[in-house]
């Protein structure tokens, strides 16, 4: 045999040594026919069971903080303003005191209408000592019929004089009594506007002050009027609560009621205007400010609610993960208010009792192996 012949019949055996081993490691390797597949591992999960809940329905609208009542203080009397007698923003309760007009020119009046008065008086009574006298001597036939008459008149000519003098005096005295100016509410002084030293007059457009009552508050919005039919069926049922948020819609700043809707309907926004009431707002309001307003329109009693964040949405709406054993069955469902965290699904997409996905719902499909590791 040649050298080439040897090589080649060397490379051959080689070759055959080396699969014959392949087999060998092959057939070790393999496990035995009764042996078990190794169990598939599920995606790990978070679930929560579907919960029954009662749940307010709410309407959500951008509402503004109007005071119950808001009064420009002005005088009724010209003069000199004398006084000031508040504080920028200090409150202040109904008749007190809050500023002095210069009354010493109708105290003067005052004093000679009351001296004019007493004076007339003094005639009435004597024109009526002397028509008593007048009587007496017509019947001694002392006196005419005629002077009599006159006498009579006189008197009546005196009691007018009096009157009108009497209504002098009064008018002095209301005139005078303007001249203190009071608080016709209980209230919040604003900024004054007036100092004191500058003469004020019944026709000035500037007020010495505004005064607004801020208790109770009052926030006015406005509601869609296809929302009419919700709010009168809450209104039938009693009170309807309204709360008031930041305008970040954190923190609740005060819970009211609704108080009034508007009689028409902005036919340019269709929308309809409505006040609520807040009676112990305290300071939480202010006037002219913003808030996000929720009234409570509706509840629904007992309704299946799941976490929001279970919710899934798709191309053809919101679904949810269910877990049966160690799969999950994707579900549609139809979402409805949410309160909180939580929202509630409607036409009885959930049971009570069912666990829906929470966390790790991105990795899942239709029929996925699941394991919950969290509740």
């Amino acid at each position: 045999m040649g050298n080439g012949a040897k090589v080649r019949h060397g490379l051959l055996i080689g070759l055959a040594g080396l699969l014959g081993l392949g087999l060998l490691a092959w057939w070790l390797l393999l496990p035995p026919a009764h042996a078990p597949r190794p169990a598939t591992v599920g995606e790990p999960v978070a679930a929560v069971a579907v919960a029954l809940r009662d749940v307010p329905v709410y309407i959500d609208a951008l509402g503004t903080v109007t005071p119950s009542r808001s009064v420009s203080v002005t005088t009724q009397v010209n003069g000199i303003l004398a006084t000031v007698e508040f504080s920028e923003g200090q409150a202040v309760r109904q008749g007190q005191v809050i500023a002095r007009i210069d009354d010493r020119a109708l105290k003067a009046q005052l004093a000679q209408a009351r001296g004019v008065l007493a004076h007339d008086q003094a005639v009435l009574d004597n024109t009526r000592r002397d028509l008593a006298r007048f009587r007496e001597l017509i019947k001694a036939g002392s006196v005419s019929q005629q002077t009599l008459d006159t006498q009579s008149s006189g008197v009546q000519q005196q009691v007018g004089t009096v009157a009108a003098d009497l209504g002098a005096v009064q008018n002095l005295e209301v005139q005078l009594s303007y001249c203190t100016i009071t608080s016709p509410v209980d209230g919040v002084v604003g900024l004054r506007q007036v100092d004191p030293g500058n003469y004020v007059s019944t026709t000035s457009t500037t007020p010495i002050a505004v005064i607004t009552q801020l208790n109770p508050a009052m926030v006015v919005f406005a509601v869609p009027e296809d929302e009419l039919g919700r709010i009168h069926q809450a209104q039938l049922k009693g009170p309807v609560s309204v709360l008031a948020y930041d305008r970040d819609k954190r923190s609740l700043l005060a819970t009211g009621t609704l108080l009034a809707l508007d009689n028409q309907v902005d036919v340019s926004t269709g929308t309809v205007k409505v006040k609520a009431r807040f009676d112990e707002a305290g300071n939480a309001l202010f006037p002219s400010q913003f808030v996000n307003v929720r009234l409570q329109a509706d509840t629904l009693p007992q309704v299946p609610v799941v976490p929001t964040r279970a919710i899934q949405h798709g191309s053809q709406g919101d679904y949810l993960f269910i877990v049966q054993g160690a799969k999950v069955q994707l579900r549609h469902v139809r979402s409805g208010p949410s309160r909180g965290d939580v929202t509630v699904i409607l036409d009885d997409g959930v049971r009570q009792g069912e666990q829906v996905v929470t966390e790790g719902a991105d990795k899942l499909d239709d029929g996925s192996p699941v394991r919950v590791v969290a509740q």
